[in-house]
């Protein structure tokens, strides 16, 4: 760049323009703004930004006066963050950030280099195509507004994402591409007209010359309005040095248009005024169907969020006041009366209710909340008021969980997309050349039509198809697998559930309804020594598991209050995955779990699960939990036979009863009973890469999922279940895992037939154009038609 202009922003600069020096190069800015923030970029070790970056005519404000310094203070508060973020176990945070100032490729680069470079932050990740911010950082080790400053230092504005700031920008990405299809549709349908009257030979010259500069009038506005995106994408790729679809665009509407105009002024030629209109209208309807195929899962995202109320009742101190959910904190009481929408993610303490959660998994019917239940933020109270305790206020809820998901899943391609994205810019660099030969030919053979065969070509040959095949038919598939209650969270999940040719589940809570009922509670002689109730004992239960997130502890949490007097304190409570709970007390340790962790001699089973109560291992009480298979369970089981796939059982129940529950309702693989999480992470090691996949629910799945190439999670999982899961289940309906499947095996169907039919109409358009048979006008109508029709085979999948 000259020194006439900004070396940082590409503005023209003042008489007196500032100076820096630059990698051992004297560079002018136009402002201090500009050299500050090059002067940081440099200071930093990051100076190659400069070999890609792309100006976007924006100048840098990095002066900060008292006031904005005092807002981004506000961002270091808890209870702002906790508008946007979500913090792990650990203490670390996460949040999404919609970044301002973005123009190319080199500032994606620059952000994650930057930022990556703080003390604190753990990870980064930029979506060019979004402009949203993936951050990950440990608040002790660095504020939140240091982390804004060094993005305003090196030149970018960065403002938390909220989805519906992301709804407004994507409608209005919406209007402007409708503007921009009206603009070409009408400059199309104009210039047909008077290429009607050009072509029909009785018609004076002077007449012709009028209808020339007529249709010129016309294409202006397409070319400044309509065509005008692709002319800055090609020029923004070129000068990354790079190929991109829009760069062979450009290069046939521009020439196509010149030539018109040069044969306008000098009257010497012909003139395809309707041709440039024609590619460029049919080129932005193939842009906008594939925008609001891929935007469709996001929009439906964001729809959940703006369902949620502004304000809630409150209950406290026996009265209920109205009050904004901002104000709303974790613990409080909420009353839900029939109709209202949850504001926040919760557990039902007081009434029993039925909630249409048909936002999150598809299923219209009402599910039945009682006492201790989950409730979702976003789902509707159908039958009769609930007080609920508030777990999480709306950035934690289980909506915002869910965007964040999506969001991600979206941002990474899986391999067959990043082999398509190579693939079409290796085809583009293959088309300039061709056309380059062709016209060479064409001058030799018959120079007056050389330059319209090449346009032609460069038309007819567009590999718009090609890019268009892979992520329409993934955006579609994703959409309506999210509808239906099937979230993923991984952008390789539809290319592996296609590899499918085993599935392993956990049993309790995956296969099972996870509703245990204690059916049957023995009192062991050696309580007679200690002078213990069953009451008592009863209680000593209730409250061990009272720290236990694991489906069996609901059915004994309630038992504490069975027992009130001379209660026993239960501290230092320890979760055992796949074996039990154990507890200090005055009297000693209690245990509660299998055989092998109380030290217990394993009784004859009968159907349901046993549990060992122990105080310094001398048996107590035995328990049996009762538990039913979901009514779904058999039909996925026929279904996943019918796909050729093997449905395996691993679960930490030590009952084998369970085995011939599970081989009537179809099972076909192994059944492993009383397994720890090492043995089944162990198992799961053994099995071919990208062939199977886990289905959990537990604290104990989460080292199973964690082992596996693709991983499900139920609604109920622990928090650290869903982490590791790269699928969460949105729906008790497990035949949704069968169906998936299928989805995905289409969709890499149906991305094999796109691509096949990109490959095969270049194939086939590209000799016939070659050989001059094709004029500029029909290639636009056959690249446009190839590239609707790939539109068009992806959108099958959402039916």
């Amino acid at each position: 760049m000259s020194s006439t202009n900004c070396f940082h922003c590409g503005l023209v600069n003042p008489d007196e323009a500032f100076e820096l020096n630059v990698l051992g190069d004297a560079r002018f800015f136009c402002c201090l703004g500009c050299r500050a923030a090059a002067q940081t970029i440099v200071a930093s070790g990051l100076g190659e930004y400069y070999r890609f970056h792309q100006p976007d005519q924006q100048p840098v404000d990095t002066a900060l006066s008292d006031k904005q310094q005092q807002a981004l203070l506000v961002y270091d508060r808890d209870d702002v963050q906790n508008e946007f973020t979500t913090r792990a176990s650990d203490g670390r945070k996460t949040a999404i950030f919609l970044i301002e100032g973005i123009s190319c490729s080199a500032c994606t680069w620059l952000i994650e280099k930057r930022l990556q470079q703080l003390a604190g932050v753990s990870y980064v990740a930029m979506n060019a195509a979004t402009h949203r911010l993936s951050i990950e950082w440990q608040p002790g080790d660095v504020k939140l507004s240091d982390i804004f400053k060094s993005l305003l230092l090196i030149g970018y504005r960065a403002a938390p994402y909220l989805p519906d700031a992301a709804e407004l920008a994507r409608a209005r990405t919406q209007r402007q591409f409708i503007l921009r299809l009206g603009v070409a549709g009408i400059g199309m349908m104009q210039a047909m007209m008077n290429a009607v009257a050009l072509y029909s030979g009785d018609i004076s010259d002077s007449h012709e010359r009028w209808l020339w500069w007529t249709s010129l009038l016309l294409t202006l506005p397409v070319i400044l309005i309509s065509a005008w995106p692709f002319f800055t994408a090609a020029g923004h790729a070129l000068k990354n040095r790079q190929l991109s679809m829009d760069v062979s665009v450009s290069i046939a509407i521009l020439s196509a248009f010149l030539a018109s105009v040069w044969a306008t002024v000098t009257g010497q030629g012909e003139v395809f005024y309707e041709s440039v209109n024609m590619f460029t209208f049919f080129l932005v309807l193939s842009r906008f169907l594939e925008f609001r195929a891929r935007t469709l899962s996001n929009a439906q995202g964001n729809t959940l969020v703006r369902v949620l109320p502004a304000t809630c009742s409150l209950v406290e101190g026996g009265t209920v006041r109205e009050t904004s959910i901002r104000d709303l904190i974790d613990g409080q009481i909420i009353r839900l009366l029939a109709g209202e929408t949850s504001p926040c993610d919760g557990t039902v303490v007081r009434g029993q209710s039925e909630f249409d959660e048909s936002s999150f998994s598809g299923e219209f019917r009402g599910r039945a909340k009682q006492l201790g239940d989950p409730v979702l933020a976003g789902t509707i109270n159908q039958l009769q008021s609930v007080d609920i305790q508030v777990q999480h206020m709306t950035t934690g809820s289980a909506v915002n969980f869910l965007q964040q998901l999506v969001d991600r899943a979206s941002a990474e391609k899986p391999r067959i997309a990043e082999l398509a994205d190579r693939g079409s810019r290796q085809f583009i660099l293959s088309t300039l050349l061709v056309s380059l030969l062709i016209g060479l030919v064409w001058l030799w053979l018959d120079p007056d039509r050389a330059f319209w065969v090449v346009i032609s070509v460069l038309v007819v040959t567009c590999p718009c198809a090609l890019s268009l095949a892979t992520p329409t038919a993934l955006a579609q598939s994703m959409a309506q697998l999210k509808r239906q209650g099937f979230v993923i969270t991984r952008g390789y999940v539809l290319e592996r559930l296609a590899q499918l040719t085993e599935v392993a589940f956990d049993k309790t809570g995956t296969l099972t309804e996870g509703r245990f009922e204690l059916s049957d509670f023995n009192r062991d002689p050696n309580a007679d020594r200690w002078a213990f109730s069953e009451a008592r004992l009863k209680y000593i239960c209730g409250a061990l598991e009272q720290y236990s997130e694991h489906a069996m502890a609901n059915a004994l949490k309630p038992l504490t209050a069975e027992f009130s007097a001379s209660a026993l304190v239960i501290e230092a409570v320890e979760t055992v995955p796949g074996a039990g709970i154990q507890g200090q007390s005055e009297l000693g340790l209690w245990r509660l779990g299998s055989a092998a962790f109380t030290h217990q001699d394993e009784a004859i089973q009968t159907e349901g699960t046993r549990l060992y109560l122990t105080c310094n291992d001398q048996l107590m009480a035995t328990l049996t939990l009762t538990d039913r298979l979901r009514s779904t369970v058999a039909p996925l089981f026929d279904t996943l036979t019918g796909l050729q796939i093997r449905s395996h059982v691993l679960t930490g129940d030590a009952n084998p009863l369970a085995e011939a529950r599970l081989r009537t309702a179809g099972l076909n693989g192994q059944f492993l009973a009383g397994c720890t999480p090492g043995e089944k992470l162990a198992w799961v090691e053994q099995r071919a890469a990208n062939s199977l996949a886990v289905v959990g629910d537990g604290l104990n799945d989460a080292p199973f999922l964690a082992g596996a190439s693709l991983s499900i999670a139920m609604l109920e999982a622990t928090d650290l279940t869903k982490t590791q899961a790269d699928v969460l289940l949105f729906t008790n309906d497990l035949q949704v895992i069968a169906h998936a499947i299928g989805v995905a095996r289409r969709t890499q169907k149906i991305i094999r037939q796109n691509l096949a039919w990109a490959l095969l109409y270049n194939l086939i358009a590209l000799p016939i154009a070659a050989l001059g048979l094709v004029a500029p006008w029909q290639a636009a109508i056959g690249m446009s038609v190839s590239s609707l029709l790939v539109v068009g085979n992806a959108s099958r999948l959402r039916k």
